[in-house]
């Protein structure tokens, strides 16, 4: 029998213990705390990197990759021997690999309830077999909770409607990332020199480093614009990742006779200088091919920063011309011109920075967040839930 709302008890399981979705999880688990809800976290035992961070949740890092089953039956162990209500998952550990293990699970009775937030509906970059495992992975799942309306009429695509009319979902906004974005106290010259940049005013595209984010678009819109000021460069900070290399990006912008325009940081950007990089930074590109819903985004929002976007995902539901600049179409062309716009009206970052950060502040405040994540988890108080809605 499921505990009443005040003794809820939620295993919120993020199996990387880094990243954005790290973070997420983090300020998720925070914000059901302070509503009342007894929230652990379960993570990488080796790669947790948010010790630093004060907390009023446990932290159980259980995951070990040591092969197939281990780490699930691990984790059935741990939720039967602290009674959950919900095993909350923000990733699963191998989605190719592991659907067959949670479904197994919830067959044979081995889980309580089982909400999945589905960050993104597929991976960012679909491989053979993954959209199989994904649908396995939604129909074993109790209650799924999407970021945007645009997640949703993907999920619809992915499973069909009859799935998503029938099955407990819901639309949850992605909370902000005030937590890393908060001003240091720094003046803008000593965050310049702590990130050992020279004096400009910046267009940063900042994160890991895949083809989806349209970093080619931008060095190729930025070659085409006739009038470059001369304060202003492009910085590209991240880490490369899976499908780019740095010659690839470093080549096309010799090529296009930019790179006095460009600065090119290979790197994962350490936590403590993320707000150092926001205060630098005078608009964050965001020129992506695709997406479903994007941390940098609500970054940000956060920082007080306008945004250069495409039409794609969530953005099409935040991004408007009161916060920043969004291109007409999801190409290279669309990218082109809506740096153009962004260039011709400098005059406005500031203005549209504010506008950013009330939006922030007033929409995707975790309380918020952690409210309807709750009201979520009481559809499934009393009897099985036969119907969802959206």
């Amino acid at each position: 029998m499921m505990s009443n709302e005040g003794g809820f008890k939620v295993a919120m399981v993020e199996t990387g213990g880094w990243g954005g979705i790290g973070h997420y999880t983090h300020c998720l688990c925070e914000a059901l705390c302070d509503a009342g809800i007894q929230a652990r976290l379960v993570t990488h035992a080796r790669n947790y990197q948010l010790d630093k961070f004060p907390k009023h949740y446990e932290v159980e890092k259980l995951f070990l990759g040591d092969g197939m089953g281990a780490d699930w039956e691990r984790l059935r162990r741990s939720v039967a021997r602290h009674g959950d209500d919900f095993v909350h998952f923000q990733s699963i550990i191998a989605p190719r690999r592991d659907w067959a293990m949670l479904r197994w699970l919830q067959l044979r009775g081995g889980f309580p309830k089982v909400v999945l937030t589905a960050h993104n509906i597929l991976p960012h970059e679909v491989r053979l077999g993954d959209r199989f495992a994904y649908r396995q992975i939604y129909k074993a799942c109790d209650g799924i909770i999407v970021h945007s309306q645009s997640s949703l009429d993907h999920l619809a695509r992915l499973m069909g409607d009859r799935f998503v009319s029938r099955h407990p979902v819901t639309v949850v906004p992605h909370g902000h990332y005030g937590m890393l974005t908060e001003p240091n106290g720094a003046s803008r010259k000593e965050s310049l020199a702590t990130l050992e940049l020279p004096e400009a005013r910046y267009i940063t595209c900042f994160g890991a480093i895949r083809p989806y984010k349209g970093i080619d678009w931008l060095l190729e819109a930025v070659a085409a614009q006739q009038l470059w000021p001369d304060d202003t460069k492009v910085l590209v900070i991240g880490k490369v990742l899976t499908g780019v290399q740095e010659g690839d990006l470093t080549g096309l912008a010799e090529r296009l006779g930019i790179s006095d325009r460009v600065i090119f940081r290979f790197e994962y950007l350490d936590e403590s200088q993320i707000p150092d990089l926001f205060a630098v930074s005078d608009l964050i590109a965001l020129p992506y091919r695709k997406i479903d819903q994007s941390g940098v985004l609500l970054a940000a929002l956060a920082a007080g920063k306008p945004v250069l976007a495409t039409p794609v995902g969530a953005f099409t539901e935040i991004v408007d011309a009161s916060i920043g600049f969004m291109a007409p179409q999801v190409s290279q062309h669309g990218v082109q011109t809506a740096l153009a716009m962004a260039l011709a009206q400098r005059a406005s970052w500031s203005n549209r920075g504010r506008a950013a950060l009330a939006l922030s502040e007033r929409e995707f405040g975790w309380s918020r967040v952690a409210e309807q994540t709750l009201d979520f988890y009481r559809r499934f108080v009393g009897s099985p839930i036969e119907q969802g809605s959206t």
